[in-house]
């Protein structure tokens, strides 16, 4: 009976969020990020900074701050579109290209868009712009590692640049491939710089390399191609073409590093080189609720700078006496950032609450190494403690309905009315205005009288429903064996999960069965534990295996078999009196 009340509250909630969505529509604020493609340069050479606002918008930003220390070389603006899901997306984006005014360290000011302010960044001027060593030539290439010496699986930066004083119409390079490493190509950028003194372009390629094997890791020598432009307009003319051109076949010099392997104090299973590692979770609803039998979700977010989310250990969660946890496959993500790879694995977790009180969930560790301290730390998610209560799986039966009293109240007050219609009717010379006051006084208890006998109506069928309902949940067993054998046939898992309770509620004429993990508890046999152990995970866990529904119909059979044979054998008499 309690179902329309709780529909009419869900919708009610729905409308509001609705309404509170609308009228929030004209207070949100877009987020506005900046970013630059390196952090360090010299003060020769040229960045770009981006500007990108979440939402479509026609202001632009102020750079006045911004030329204190930097001179605008050019600005570009435009607007992304995107569907997503159903729902479309808007932001918008501006390029700016800056060359430093001095050298030291600068500081590109925050930006304002419509509320929203993005984050300052700290820029490092050097006072050479970086140079080929070999300047005899209009074209050079070199590379440059992060490190000499590294570890196993440690990140180590790859840095290839082509230096050109003359017009180019082509570049091509070819893939970097190291044996015993896994290569991730992190950016391509163009700038633009001095070369002894002369206008000149540079072309950097980045890549981020993580070594598998100990020893000696040999990176090959690095092929460009490059197509010389003969009509010479400009150090970019690669990027309009040229037909007569020259092509040039440059080679960078073979790199060897020295690779360690995990120092001997470190366990396996918590070697993880990185810059920094952080953990953080999110829970699927307030932990103030818990019942029995009721999942709740939680995703843990472990960010790996310096890692690919493919290096990061899975977590590993013991179950606790009254909570079940069913592990999800984990989602792993890689982002390219300025620093290179940063891993992120979210593992997601459902608990299952088989039992009331209170609970402590320890706190989660991961143990990495700081690759520029060369020192172990742990990342930490503190101890949760979490209280549970129970469930709603049995059903409260109202409080009995006194309808002898209910039937005199109604005697009293349809008694009560031709009273009051003959005491009006007998009185001589009554005022007009006493009439209409009596009538609708009468009209009023009449109303009152139809409205009692409507819910007096209405309460009855109430009381018949929930004894209807009392009646069910109180029916014998064959009935819920036969509802359990129906469900077994359909593919619904969630049924068949609450008929298996009902049913078990009937057999042992326990209501405070809630959980599949009581009904094992009573039955205490192995086989069937495993089963029903299977019919959780499959419902609360996507990758898991539904439990063998002929496998689980015969072991319950036997378990009903086992009592019947067990009850006839109690009231069978001896064959033969003992003398």
């Amino acid at each position: 009976m309690k179902q329309a009340p709780l529909n009419l509250q869900k919708q009610l909630s729905r409308l509001v969020g609705f309404l509170l969505m609308i009228t929030g529509l004209h207070v949100y604020a877009g987020n506005l990020t900046a970013s630059v493609d390196r952090d360090t340069l010299g003060l020769e050479e040229t960045f770009i900074l981006t500007l990108r606002y979440d939402e479509q918008v026609n202001a632009t930003p102020d750079y006045e701050l911004l030329r204190k220390d930097f001179d605008i070389l050019n600005t570009q603006s435009g607007t992304q579109m995107s569907i997503i899901n159903g729902s479309m997306e808007a932001s918008t984006e501006w390029k700016i290209a800056l060359a430093p005014k001095r050298i030291g360290k600068a500081l590109i000011p925050s930006f304002t868009i419509d509320g929203a302010v993005s984050d300052a960044i700290e820029m490092t001027i050097e006072g050479k712009s970086k140079s080929p060593k070999n300047t005899d030539s209009d074209v050079t290439v070199e590379i440059e590692t992060s490190k000499d010496t590294g570890y196993v699986q440690e990140q180590i930066i790859i840095t290839l640049r082509l230096y050109t004083t003359t017009g180019l119409s082509g570049i091509d390079l070819q893939p970097l491939q190291v044996k015993d490493a896994l290569v991730v190509q992190l950016d391509e950028k163009q700038y633009q710089t001095k070369i002894n003194g002369r206008p000149g372009a540079v072309v950097e390629t980045r890549y981020a390399l993580f070594p598998q094997q100990s020893g000696e890791l040999v990176i090959p020598s690095m092929l460009y191609q490059v197509a010389l432009a003969s009509g010479q307009r400009d150090i970019w003319d690669r990027f309009y073409g040229n037909r007569q051109n020259n092509i040039l076949r440059l080679r960078t010099e073979e790199q060897r590093l020295n690779i360690l392997p995990a120092p001997a104090n470190v366990a396996s299973g918590d070697w993880l080189p990185a810059n920094n590692v952080s953990l953080s979770d999110h829970w699927s609803t307030s932990l103030d609720s818990l019942k029995i039998g009721e999942p709740i979700t939680r995703s843990i977010t472990i960010k790996a700078d310096g890692l690919t989310a493919g290096q990061i250990n899975p977590l590993h969660f013991d179950n606790i006496d009254g909570l079940t946890f069913y592990n999800d496959q984990a989602q792993n993500d890689d982002q390219k950032t300025a620093n290179g790879v940063q891993g992120t694995r979210v593992e997601t977790l459902a608990i299952v609450p088989t039992k009331a009180g209170h609970f402590t969930l320890p706190e989660v560790k991961v143990n990495w190494w700081d690759t520029k301290s060369n020192s172990v730390r742990t990342a930490t998610l503190p101890a949760v403690n979490v209280t549970v209560g129970l469930g709603d799986m049995t059903q409260v039966p109202a409080a009995p309905v006194d309808h002898t009293e209910a039937a005199t109240d109604i005697a009293k007050n349809t008694d009560s009315i031709p009273a009051q219609s003959t005491q009006t009717i007998v009185q001589a010379k009554t005022p007009l205005w006493l009439y209409v006051t009596n009538i609708l006084s009468l009209l009023i208890a009449i109303f009152f009288a139809v409205r009692f006998l409507q819910l007096k109506r209405d309460l009855r069928k109430a009381s018949d429903s929930e004894s209807k309902e009392r009646n069910e949940f109180s029916s014998n067993e064959s009935e819920t064996w036969s509802n359990f054998k129906r469900a077994l046939s359909e593919q619904e898992l969630a049924g068949l999960r609450k008929s298996l309770i009902l049913w078990a509620q009937a057999y042992w004429r326990d209501s405070t069965i809630n959980s599949l993990q009581a009904v094992a508890d009573h039955a205490q046999q192995p086989a069937l534990t495993e089963e029903l152990n299977k019919l959780d995970a499959a419902i609360f866990s996507t990758h898991a295996s539904a439990p063998d529904k002929d496998v689980l119909l015969q072991l319950l059979a036997n378990l009903r078999m086992s009592k019947r044979k067990s009850a006839s054998a109690e009231g069978l008499q001896p064959l033969y009196k003992s003398k």
